[in-house]
């Protein structure tokens, strides 16, 4: 029995052919924009453009781009911009430079790369889409932005306790502490004497915290100097105590001028003693004057004082004179006075001088004498100094300075005044010359007798 074979289609193989050729097209074409798609990715990538940026940026630059990004605050007692430079100062940036993205702060068109030297975290770098793009969805990065790392997550921190009483004036890295970081209420001082328990703003102690703090602590006192911490940081503190104890105080004045200290008037039980000076013996040419003066000594206080002085006439008065806690005061300058007195007082100060410049020269001896009241213990130091003084003979005076001030008319027949003066000296002997400075102050007392005015009484005042 003879084998069918059925007729060929012609159609079916023209069918396959071209549908080889369309999927050949299609894959042709697919490929294509494969490829283009490829290089746009490529183009496309935020890396490169990272890499770019780095590799032609100093990181010295991106530092300072990141300086004006600061993305932490802190306590007004620090300047972030400040820390921040600290933080990289310490870093050794000669190390390799490297960044990475930052997966948990990046969203899709905003890229955030953190960049580090070592290990050591430096800044952030921005990256977002230009507004160009190549297609396929795609957008080209450019670097939008630099900050600062935000050091605060990482660094330590301490918090500064400072112990110290009210009216204290505190600087902490160069800004006052005020009332906002006082810590508990203020604790009474139950010893106060009467001069601060009195006060309208009695010192209490106080407590104040800081914190938190990052950088370098600095805790200075009115004067500007720096209080040292009492120990190491402890549990994230450090402690400081400003009071180093009470202070002891030590006023002279005369006796019928009112001193106060915070408002309060001294008080006579709290004098100590009380002597004429450069009224001694001198009683005859004072009359009913009070010559006396006294010397106070308050002592326990906890704050430095204000201690005034106010004359008869209600003026105020300044002490002439202050040595570590001790404060003179003297009358207050009286013009007329001053104009009668002033060549008196001029006069017998030349004379002194001439004298202690050339002490084996009579004619200044003798001319310094006659300026001198005979029976006064005065003219009986400068009677018994003469070799006393010899190595001053032929120093030469410059004066820098040189003040005759409070000037006081204590009775028609005495009155008082100061001098202080600053002078280069030159002086020679036989066998050397040196130049020393000189710096003194005197309170001179003087008494008209048989018409003429005479020099009684001098005393050094110290402090002044």
């Amino acid at each position: 029995m003879a084998e069918y074979h059925g007729a060929k289609n012609p159609a079916w193989g023209r069918f396959l052919i071209v549908w080889a050729l369309v999927l050949l097209l299609l894959g042709g074409a697919g490929c294509y924009l494969l490829y283009q798609y490829l290089g746009v990715y490529e183009v496309t990538r935020p890396d490169p453009v990272m890499d770019d940026f780095i590799k032609n940026t100093e990181l010295t630059e991106i530092i300072d781009m990141a300086k004006e990004n600061i993305p932490f605050e802190l306590t007004e007692f620090e300047n972030p911009r400040d820390l921040y430079t600290s933080y990289v100062e310490a870093i050794d940036l000669s190390r390799a430079v490297n960044y990475r993205v930052n997966s948990g702060k990046s969203e899709p068109e905003h890229i955030v790369y953190d960049v580090r030297s070592g290990p050591n975290l430096i800044c952030e770098v921005f990256l977002e889409p230009d507004g160009d793009t190549p297609g396929f969805g795609r957008n080209y990065w450019s670097v939008s932005g630099v900050q600062a790392a935000k050091i605060t997550d990482f660094l330590s921190s301490v918090t500064a306790q400072i112990e110290t009483v009210s009216g204290t004036e505190l600087a902490l890295n160069g800004v006052s502490l005020t009332e906002t970081y006082l810590s508990g209420k203020p604790k009474a001082i139950q010893d106060l004497t009467r001069y601060e328990a009195e006060m309208e703003n009695p010192p209490h102690f106080l407590t104040y915290e800081v914190g938190p703090l990052y950088g370098e602590i600095t805790l200075t006192d009115a004067n500007g100097g720096s209080v040292a911490p009492e120990g190491e940081v402890h549990d994230g503190q450090v402690v400081y105590h400003t009071f180093d104890g009470k202070q002891d105080l030590t006023i002279t004045a005369p006796d019928d001028l009112p001193v106060f200290i915070n408002g309060v008037e001294l008080s006579k039980d709290d004098s100590v003693s009380s002597t004429l000076g450069v009224f001694k013996g001198l009683e005859l040419y004072t009359g009913d004057a009070d010559c006396l003066t006294t010397t106070y000594r308050i002592e326990g206080l906890y704050l430095t004082p204000n201690v005034t002085a106010v004359d008869l006439d209600g003026t105020e008065v300044t002490p002439i004179a202050t040595s570590g806690e001790t404060l003179l005061f003297f009358y207050h300058g009286e013009p007329e006075t001053e104009a009668l007195m002033y060549s008196v007082a001029e006069s017998f100060f030349n004379a002194y001088m001439e004298y202690s410049a050339h002490a084996f020269e009579y004619t200044r001896y003798a001319n310094l004498l006659n300026k001198i009241l005979p029976q006064s213990d005065l003219y009986q130091y400068v009677f018994r100094s003469q070799e006393a003084m010899y190595w001053a003979s032929g120093t030469q005076t410059e004066y820098n300075d040189l003040r005759y001030e409070n000037f006081h008319m204590v009775s028609p027949y005495c009155f008082t005044c100061t001098v202080i003066y600053s002078a280069d000296m030159t002086a020679k002997n036989w066998y050397e010359q040196y130049s020393y400075k000189l710096e003194n102050a005197y309170e001179l007392s003087f008494v008209s007798t048989n018409g003429r005015w005479l020099a009684a009484g001098m005393n050094v005042i110290t402090g002044a």
